[in-house]
């Protein structure tokens, strides 16, 4: 992978220094979350991974662009979190920022993930950043079987190109009419093993898979911090709510240029304009991710007791339980935005939980949806194709 940062005065990606000193390539204190990509020819791929700092990247090279979420433990202050400056009162509809702390894979902590008094207190690390089958058990997290991770790689853009050669790209139409199997085993044969080091040059000791609903949660509290687009002084009140992708063409990386915005038959604002495009990542900068609201919705791997619907997953084909969040009632698991820590209906985006008839998680919501969507949008389905798209998460020890 090429690390990468942003070229402002040419509107170009460069080739970052991955050494990261003086926080050339990543700086979170300002909303400048880790970008890298992949190059899908290998003859570039070497020139990029031999070329100087500062050479600019043709994004016609590029066949995935990925964002690095930190291990990180969070705490959640009231009912709404703690209010930064420029934002409005903490309440449902303008909620506050959670505490989030970074910390290394030696650090596992099982707090509440709230406060107990006036300090933050409770911290917990969500299950999002171990890797195993057991993971989201608070009792069997330590397991042998199971990974602590330093972070997760989480694909810009919901998915692009085509489900046999799948991309994730700016300014490109998103892969949909798909259901849950096809997205899942598309990234799984082409991204994992040889195909993976071969047409994305991955390789070490990764996994690459469908965004489970936990990892989802990652992304969505990090951005609800003083690391993400709530922290960004670039927005005030209502506009630290993440713009929604209002466009009908399902373009990746389009911005309606504020969180409520209607629906549009056109791209009115693309990911590179400040700030009524970047104001569609979960940075409110050119760093974050995008397609997190509107556009397509997002297929998450979330399970309702394994009843597998139209999924195109039979009982005999089911992943292996590393690859999805098993749900068995009305309750979430710690960390994964939904109703566990309060953030249930956060910015008045919809919450419906899955159950026996629709037994899917979607999330983020569709480019039609106006305010009701978001980053803490939360629905079930029943696992088939209609309208929807996913993201990848590449997770790497």
């Amino acid at each position: 992978m090429i690390p990468v940062v942003w070229n402002g005065s040419s509107k170009q990606w460069q080739k970052a220094d991955a050494k990261n000193t003086n926080n050339s390539w990543y700086n979170y204190d300002k909303q400048m979350w880790a970008n890298t990509v992949t190059i899908k020819d290998t003859n570039k791929r070497a020139e990029y991974k031999n070329a100087a700092v500062g050479t600019i990247i043709d994004l016609n090279d590029v066949n995935l662009m990925l964002v690095w979420i930190p291990r990180y433990s969070y705490t959640l202050r009231d009912q709404y979190g703690y209010q930064i400056e420029g934002a409005s009162t903490p309440s449902i509809n303008t909620p506050g920022a959670f505490d989030i702390k970074f910390v290394r894979t030696s650090t596992t902590e099982m707090g509440s993930g709230k406060y107990s008094g006036e300090e933050p207190t409770g911290y917990f690390t969500p299950s999002s950043f171990c890797w195993g089958n057991s993971c989201d058990d608070e009792k069997t997290r330590n397991n042998a079987e199971n990974t602590e991770l330093p972070g997760i790689w989480i694909s810009k853009f919901e998915l692009t190109g085509t489900i046999d050669a799948i991309t994730s790209v700016p300014n490109q139409t998103s892969i949909r009419s798909q259901n849950t199997s096809s997205l899942f085993n598309a990234i799984k044969n082409q991204m994992n093993g040889e195909s993976g080091t071969t047409n994305y040059g991955l390789g070490g000791n990764y996994d690459s898979h469908m965004i489970k609903n936990t990892e989802w949660g990652a992304m969505a509290y990090l951005s609800q911090s003083k690391y993400g687009k709530y922290g960004n002084s670039s927005y005030i009140g209502a506009s630290k709510e993440i713009y929604i992708n209002n466009y009908s063409g399902f373009q990746t990386g389009c911005s309606g240029g504020s969180p409520s915005a209607s629906q549009s038959s056109s791209c009115q604002y693309t990911y590179d304009i400040e700030t009524n495009g970047t104001g569609a990542s979960t940075t409110g900068t050119i760093y974050g991710i995008y397609d997190t609201v509107g556009g397509a919705w997002d297929r998450a791997m979330g399970n309702f007791n394994n009843i597998v619907s139209q999924s195109g997953f039979s009982t005999s084909t089911m992943p292996d339980a590393k690859y999805y969040n098993k749900y068995t009632g009305t309750t979430g698991i710690k960390g994964d935005a939904t109703n566990t820590d309060g953030a249930n209906g956060f910015y008045g985006d919809a919450q419906n939980f899955v159950n026996s008839t629709y037994p899917w998680v979607s999330r983020g919501g569709y480019y039609s949806g106006g305010v009701v969507m978001g980053v803490f949008y939360f629905s079930c389905d029943s696992g088939n194709h209609y309208g929807i798209g996913s993201r990848l998460v590449l997770a790497a020890w």
